[in-house]
């Protein structure tokens, strides 16, 4: 059975199927409704499911295939459903009350990567309703959060609600999973994890599969218009690419994760070319012939059309950087030269979706999200004075982006801390090209690194608790920029956070 939202193309087809109950195709546009279609050729039959107050107004169909969609409704359901006066119960324990009590079992789970087979068991399970979803799917070694979050600004400049679903987390544990850049709630986390606990058990699904399925809940219940969903790790195998998608897109290919996705340009671009699925397109503005070729090869089995970034023409450096791309005069509000490319994706991907009809998308929409855009921790300023920069640089082709930007700053003073499967040597070798004022820190985190093998015998200052190392800026002169790990950025954005707004 495949179970699908309605779409444009279906419309007059559903229209006729229940010209009898009077509905219209304005009304099913305008009613936030999910349609939920068992689709064999021909549609069989159709539900229409109010997702916020978990009701059934209309169900059509033979009796047969009306008892399957209602089952579909039961597993995904978080309360009790109306269908013909009659009260369908679906038990839920209450096992959980508050976030912090999920937040401590999901993280108690498996963090098992490389390994899809219990997860698409799992969703398989509940009729694969990610289908339901319009998706982006992104991957690539860096650039991934930043590409995600220019489209959905532009997206969401357009009038669309967008769901975003990226990883790690970076204000709070919470910002995962945002819909037009609001937080998931609390609550719905606790319900879900009241609804499906046994079901997480019993299929053994992993920490991160778990956030998978609750943002895909999420996004159906509050009946976004696309989701875009970064991929964790690699991408054939990451908990994401059970979505499918209207179209895929990478960022690049570099050295990272070399442990589970090999040492080599190609075995990386192997893995991530595994989101590719048959006849979605796939973009991307990875460069080196070794990798474009492997995506060659795979969208041709794949029967995928290949589509590369053109030229990106008459580049500016400044605070603001700026460029044309396709006739579009584009300026973003970010000093950040490796955000232009990570723009250009994002635009490449939306002219796309305009060109085959999935979205509508207006000029002013493009020039005005791509301005606003702003994403945490990537050259970020969070205070003038002092001057002090955050760029969660967390590998060897992120620092030699982000020494293309920060070379152009004076007095230069750098805190830096990694994780130890991390090229750490190079990165610092090339933070050293920069400037000699840097000291290393450490952060809590399973697999970071201690500032003294990072020191190693570079001549670095070592300062192992970053708290006090932020302290001392504000007892110094000069620009100060913080950079590594993702989780060690999101640690001192905190901090920082709380010292800046103590003084006000």
């Amino acid at each position: 059975m495949s179970i699908k939202l309605l779409n444009e193309k279906r419309m007059d087809e559903l229209i006729q199927f229940i010209h009898q109950e009077e509905i219209t195709k304005e009304y099913l546009k305008q009613n936030q409704k999910i349609i939920y279609i068992n689709e064999n050729q021909n549609i069989n039959g159709v539900i229409i499911f109010d997702v916020i107050k978990n009701e059934i107004e209309l169900c059509l169909g033979t009796d047969e295939i009306k008892q399957q969609l209602i089952a579909v409704i039961k597993k995904i359901a978080l309360k009790d459903i109306v269908y013909q006066n009659k009260i369908i119960q679906i038990k839920t324990k209450q096992q959980f009350k508050h976030y912090e009590e999920v937040y401590d079992f999901i993280h108690q789970q498996k963090d098992r990567v490389y390994s899809l087979d219990n997860f698409k068991k799992y969703m398989q399970e509940f009729y694969n309703i990610q289908h339901a979803l319009k998706c982006i799917h992104v991957c690539g070694t860096n650039g991934k959060g930043s590409t995600v979050n220019y489209m959905k600004e532009v997206l969401k400049k357009q009038g669309y609600i967008v769901g975003t679903f990226t990883s790690p987390a970076l204000i709070s544990r919470l910002d995962v999973v945002r819909i037009n850049d609001e937080w998931i709630k609390e609550q719905f986390i606790v319900d879900v994890a009241n609804r499906y606990v046994d079901n997480w058990l019993k299929y053994e699904i992993s920490l991160f599969e778990i956030e998978v399925f609750i943002s895909i809940l999420y996004f159906i219940y509050q009946g976004v218009d696309y989701a875009i969903y970064e991929v964790g790790l690699g991408g054939e195998l990451d908990a994401t690419n059970i979505i499918l998608p209207m179209v895929c897109v990478n960022t690049n290919i570099g050295l990272d994760h070399m442990d589970y996705l090999g040492d080599s340009y190609e075995s990386i671009a192997r893995a991530k070319a595994g989101i590719i699925k048959d006849h979605v397109d796939f973009i991307t503005g990875e460069h080196k012939q070794e990798c474009v070729d492997i995506f060659r090869d795979t969208c041709e089995k794949r029967h995928s059309h290949l589509i590369r970034l053109d030229r990106i023409h008459d580049l500016q450096d400044g605070e603001n950087v700026k460029y044309t791309y396709k006739d579009y005069n584009i300026v973003l509000n970010t000093p950040a030269l490796y955000q232009i490319e990570n723009s250009a994706l994002a635009l490449e991907t939306l002219l796309y979706l305009k060109e085959h009809h999935f979205i509508e998308l207006d000029e002013s929409s493009i020039v005005e999200g791509l301005f606003e855009a702003k994403w945490a921790g990537r050259f970020e300023i969070i205070s003038e004075k002092p001057l002090i920069i955050l760029d969660g640089a967390h590998n060897r082709e992120g620092v030699d982006e982000l020494y293309r930007s920060a070379r152009k700053l004076h007095n230069l003073k750098i805190i830096f801390s990694a994780l130890r499967d991390k090229d750490t040597d190079y990165m610092i070798e090339r933070l050293l090209d920069l400037t000699y004022d840097i000291t290393v820190c450490e952060f809590k985190h399973p697999r970071s690194q201690s500032a003294k093998l990072l020191a190693g015998d570079y001549p670095v200052k070592i300062e192992p608790d970053f708290r006090k190392a932020l302290d001392d800026i504000y007892l110094q002169e000069g620009t100060f920029l913080i950079t590594g790990s993702l989780y060690f950025i999101s640690e001192v954005r905190k901090y920082l956070l709380q010292k800046i707004h103590s003084k006000y």
